[in-house]
């Protein structure tokens, strides 16, 4: 199968090509450095791309979704920098067919792709249970849209005129959002959240 790595180091697209290098199943044919570049060209269209791309969670998680309806036979596998179990079932979600992450030895990685480029999907296993004690599955939808909207810098009003909402309500989210998250301050709830949001 044909595959593809999107975003990512140079190290990494050469250190693939060489593990992958006298493989029958797995070919390289495309390096693309962002999601954006990302083109499928020629006859050798890639059945797999892996997708490395440093990036925001809502940036991942939009990009699995938009390839999942703009190439409905593509396979994409993510490489996280950390095996977070919010990130890895909401990837599953999105439909990517399979993760590993970066520190993971090549056997692990190669083992994967060929899961993947036999038809079946392939995630490590990371406890679940553990996202009952997680303060970001607590918040609301509207929760995450203000906190978002701080992590940005806006002011209260910014936050209120953007959302549709009164800066009373702005407040009374704002508050709700720094007990859940066991925070007193802006600084200190945005920190937590660039850190959640970040891949």
């Amino acid at each position: 199968m044909n595959l593809a790595v999107v975003g990512g180091s140079a190290w990494f697209a050469g250190a693939l090509s060489a593990l992958l290098d006298g493989d029958e199943t797995l070919r390289p044919v495309e390096i693309a450095e962002d999601p954006g570049g990302f083109a499928r060209r020629g006859g050798a269209e890639p059945q797999i791309a892996i997708l490395a791309a440093g990036m925001g969670r809502e940036a991942l998680l939009g990009t699995i979704r938009d390839w999942r309806r703009r190439y409905p036979a593509l396979r994409t596998v993510i490489r996280l920098r950390r095996l977070r179990p919010e990130l890895v079932r909401d990837a599953m979600q999105a439909g990517a067919w399979g993760c590993f992450a970066e520190d993971d030895a090549p056997e692990v990685v190669l083992a994967t792709l060929r899961a993947v480029s036999a038809g079946r999907v392939s995630f490590p296993f990371v406890d679940f249970s553990s996202l009952r004690d997680d303060p970001f599955e607590r918040l609301t939808r509207r929760e995450r849209e203000v906190l978002a909207a701080l992590s940005r810098g806006w002011t209260n009003a910014q936050i209120s005129a953007r959302l549709g909402i009164s800066e009373n309500t702005v407040k009374y989210h704002l508050k709700i959002v720094y007990d859940k998250l066991e925070v007193s301050t802006r600084s200190m709830a945005v920190a937590k959240y660039l850190n959640y949001a970040i891949d």
